[in-house]
């Protein structure tokens, strides 16, 4: 419970920046069936729909240094959307109402089905590289040149393939109906199993 309080305080925090009123509904948090722990609050005064998709830290607790960043970098260049980024240990997606059902679907999609290959790991990893030495991002202690450099194409691949829902917090704010979120949701990830087989692992470049 204490990893969803802080999650959601998280979120709520990043919405409420640039409002003066806030009507936050009490968060509703649930699991779906396949385990993923999903956090919903209303705040009908904030002008955006807002998502963050996290991992449960206990569960990669043993993970090299740097590897969550890696996967965001990597996973960032497969982004169409320009209301979806991957940073800080988790996605973020903010859009507006009505478009925000099909962007967490985009979202949920990318998620699932990560287009990892060479090619994407080798850009992430450079750009991501790149981003250190110019120190233009206030990054984790653990992501810095040294880590993120030994890092392998089969270290990233290995780490993606152990992420599956019950390791797993979506949570969502903002202008958003608790009823259609949830549809929302469900439809995005509801379909998402622990039987998830990575198929790009011999992709070329």
């Amino acid at each position: 419970m204490n990893t969803i309080k802080t999650i959601t305080l998280s979120l709520l925090s990043l919405v409420s920046i640039s409002l003066h009123a806030q009507s936050f509904k009490e968060p509703v948090a649930y699991k779906l069936k396949n385990g993923m722990t999903i956090i919903i609050s209303e705040n009908d005064h904030s002008p955006k729909a807002y998502a963050s998709f996290t991992l449960d830290k206990k569960a990669f607790a043993g993970s090299k240094d740097g590897i969550v960043e890696m996967l965001n970098a990597v996973l960032n260049e497969s982004i169409t959307s320009d209301n979806l980024s991957f940073k800080d240990r988790s996605g973020k997606l903010a859009a507006s109402a009505d478009i925000f059902d099909k962007e967490l679907s985009i979202m949920a999609s990318l998620l699932q089905n990560a287009n990892i290959n060479e090619k994407t790991f080798n850009t992430g990893k450079a750009k991501l590289l790149m981003s250190l030495k110019l120190h233009d991002y206030d990054y984790d202690q653990s992501v810095n040149e040294t880590s993120i450099a030994n890092l392998t194409f089969s270290d990233v691949l290995n780490f993606y393939n152990e992420i599956s829902p019950e390791k797993t917090f979506l949570t969502i704010a903002g202008d958003v109906n608790t009823v259609s979120a949830k549809a929302s949701v469900k439809k995005a990830f509801g379909l998402w199993n622990t039987n998830k087989v990575y198929r790009n692992e011999v992709a070329s470049k």
